[in-house]
């Protein structure tokens, strides 16, 4: 017997709207805070019923790409990094709470990004930059409690990220660092994890002040790849 080959559905008018919305913001055609054209003008433009626009604008509003307001119709939303962050973190603790992500995963993502934006931190790390990460690495060794120190380590990490002047790395790290709360927090109560994990940040530091991009990412790798010892212990992972 003759087989038939499914035939593929094509697009919704609401879907095709909504993508071309998206390129020509993506294109710059539309800046963020500027009003989109009337919904009666839009149907016209596209030759689509007014329904359809509705539909577009609703999905797109629901992403947080548009803005409706009243009186002032519907407008460009500002991209908000934190938004992103939130989503990405929302992900992730899903994801590992179905065991899609593992710790594993995060520890290996995290050598990805931390071995390179080291490098790049010692390239554009302004002095300010430096002194921040510094006056972390001096909060943390001062931390008297678990939770105190991983709070200090994620913002150790997160100031590094910050030195890259990279808005995209920063948003990953932080991304990272909200799933990882409860697993730094466990792996800071195995004796002695604090004092080894001080000592290899200091390494970092010293290398990103120096500017030496090599020495950087030996010294973040050997930090990641000491910290996955502590999977399994506590609730351990990386710190």
């Amino acid at each position: 017997m003759a087989e038939f080959v499914p035939l593929m559905r094509q697009p919704s008018l609401a879907v095709r709207v909504t993508e071309e919305l998206l390129e020509a913001i993506a294109a710059g055609r539309f800046r963020p805070g500027e009003r989109l054209p009337s919904e009666r003008d839009m149907s016209d433009q596209f030759g689509v019923s007014r329904t359809v626009i509705r539909e577009a604008v609703r999905g797109l509003h629901a992403k947080g790409v548009l803005e409706i307001t009243t009186g002032k119709g519907v407008q460009i939303a500002t991209v908000s990094s934190s938004r992103v962050t939130e989503a990405l973190e929302l992900y992730l603790r899903g994801a590992q709470s179905q065991e899609i992500i593992r710790p594993e995963h995060i520890a290996e993502v995290r050598e990805t990004l931390e071995t390179r934006l080291v490098e790049i931190a010692c390239e554009r790390a302004s002095a300010d930059d430096l002194a921040a990460i510094e006056r972390e690495h001096e909060l943390m060794s001062a931390a008297h409690d678990p939770e105190t120190a991983a709070r200090h380590d994620a913002e150790f990490h997160r100031l590094l990220a910050v030195a890259t002047h990279n808005a995209l790395y920063l948003t990953l790290i932080e991304s990272i660092n909200a799933t990882m709360r409860t697993i730094r927090s466990n792996s800071f109560t195995v004796e002695g994890r604090l004092a080894v994990a001080l000592e290899e940040h200091e390494a970092v530091l010293n290398a990103v002040r120096a500017r030496a991009a090599a020495a950087s990412r030996e010294a973040m790798q050997r930090h990641l790849d000491d910290s996955q010892k502590f999977y399994g212990q506590g609730s351990g992972a990386t710190s």
